[in-house]
């Protein structure tokens, strides 16, 4: 059910999603989803709840990379930039539920970020300011600097095949190593020689 759930609030919004399709989806009688939830609420939370559980590992990852100042920054912002695009590549669902819910305004964006941005936000916004403080990256405000990161890791689905059609070699299968590989030309400085 939370999966089917997951899956509709992902592409119809938390208004277009309904009690009645998610029941159906999940090939469950439309009862048993007030029984188990309660509500359409209720329901939404227990699908923001799943996706933080699943974070958790990659948020620990997260935190463990930005944590270890044995390693240079440059390395460790390639290391956590690499870990979020992974994520979002194999969670796709994920990466929609986050991606139509977190404009909301009110309770149900308040509890998105909460639980669902806040943690990735504060394991990078540890490394953006030592980035910008080595001169690694060039920003006025990390938040500023995630936001952008973000969207520019987290295209439109599509993009992938729009690029086989206008530049094969960074289409299809090789578009995410070569996302990322522009990421970090256009989000870092250029590296110098000894530099962190």
């Amino acid at each position: 059910m939370l999966s089917a759930a997951i899956d509709a609030f992902s592409h119809l919004g938390y208004d277009g999603a309904n009690l009645r399709g998610i029941a159906a989806a999940a090939k469950v009688d439309a009862s048993l989803v007030r029984v188990h939830f309660g509500s359409k609420e209720q329901l939404w939370r227990a699908c923001v709840d799943t996706l933080e559980a699943a974070l958790t590992a990659p948020v620990a990852h997260l935190k463990a990379i930005a944590d270890d100042t044995t390693r240079p920054v440059r390395e460790r912002l390639r290391d956590a930039i690499a870990l979020i695009a992974a994520y979002a590549t194999q969670h796709p669902e994920h990466k929609r539920f986050i991606s139509l819910h977190a404009s909301e305004t009110g309770e149900r964006g308040a509890v998105l970020y909460r639980h669902l941005l806040e943690p990735v936000y504060h394991c990078m916004e540890k490394l953006i300011v030592e980035g910008m403080a080595a001169g690694v990256i060039r920003a006025e405000h990390p938040a500023m600097y995630f936001c952008v990161l973000a969207h520019a890791l987290h295209p439109p689905p599509g993009s992938p095949v729009l690029m086989q059609v206008i530049a094969p070699e960074v289409g299809g299968d090789a578009f995410g190593p070569a996302l990322l590989k522009q990421v970090e030309m256009v989000f870092f400085t250029p590296p110098e020689a000894g530099s962190p």
